[in-house]
Parts: C-alpha cells; sequence; structure tokens
C-alpha cells in the first residue's frame, strides 16, 4: 500500500487544538473529506495506465494484447475509516481491497506490481498511485480546509 505524509498548514493545527471535545469527529470527516479527490485521482491514473491496450514492440512489429484488465483491481479500491495510530496521529488509508479470483495474490501486491513493475516477468513498471497522489495533493488539502471550516462553522 502506498504510504503518503501530508504536512497540514500551523495554522490549521492551531484551530484543531482549540476545539476540545469535537477534535476526533471533526478531524476524522475532514481527513474524509480529503480522502475523495486522492481516490478518485487513482481510479483515474488507473484507467490511464491499466485500461490501455498493451502493445509490445518484438522484432519490429507491434503486437496488440488488447486491454486485459478484468476491473477486479479498480472496484477494489477504497477509503479506510480514520483512526489515530500508536503516535497518537490521524490516519486514513486509500488502498486495495481483497484478493485476485483464486486467491493467491492480495490486489494491494497486484497494485505494487504494476505499480513498480517487475523483471522476473518482464515487466515494466506503468506508474498510476504516485502520479495520482502528486496530481490530487492541492485537492485535498483544499477539501480538508473546506470541510473544516464547515465543521468548525456548526459549532
Amino acid at each position: 500500500m502506498a504510504n503518503v505524509t501530508v504536512s497540514l498548514p500551523t495554522e490549521i493545527i492551531d484551530k484543531i487544538g482549540k476545539l476540545g471535545s469535537q477534535t476526533d469527529r471533526i478531524v476524522s470527516a475532514c481527513l474524509e473529506a480529503a480522502a475523495v479527490p486522492v481516490e478518485q485521482a487513482v481510479k483515474q491514473k488507473y484507467d490511464q495506465v491499466v485500461g490501455r491496450p498493451h502493445i509490445v514492440r518484438r522484432n519490429g512489429r507491434l503486437y496488440n494484447y488488447g486491454v486485459r484488465s478484468t476491473g477486479n483491481l479498480r472496484r477494489s479500491i477504497g477509503i479506510s475509516p480514520a483512526k489515530v495510530n500508536r503516535k497518537g496521529d490521524y490516519d486514513i488509508k486509500i488502498g486495495f481491497a481483497g484478493s485476485v479470483p483464486g486467491g493467491k495474490i492480495t490486489n494491494g501486491r497486484l497494485a505494487g506490481l504494476i505499480e513498480n513493475g517487475c523483471k522476473k516477468r518482464n515487466q515494466p513498471p506503468r506508474p498510476f498511485i504516485k502520479p495520482a497522489e502528486k496530481a490530487s495533493k492541492a485537492a485535498s488539502l483544499e477539501a480538508f480546509e473546506r470541510k473544516f471550516d464547515e465543521e468548525v462553522n456548526k459549532l
């Protein structure tokens, strides 16, 4: 699973400290709102990378293997509930649930193989998680701030 750490601006951290007993509920809601743009970006980049026809050049000829994706991996992309980790930081994960039909490999491991490639199987890397992370960082922070302001105004 990809690990992404996003640091919040100090003024938001100071405001969170002043919320008192509502902190857990508000931060969880804000993290869930911030995870949605990232999830959408991962799905979009997945469609661009994996949803394309697989074309290979051998001996000067092009071989088109078509799209070999079943859609299982895309459907498994999801958001976990926000939790507090051992360090006391709030975590939310966007990952791949379940396993490939037949159960020999998990969807998370398959995503890692697609992302990083596999020399043993002569599979080139086709990154979709890291580009999605970079593309959605600003939208994610904006969604967090929007939801945070909305929740604070409710109090």
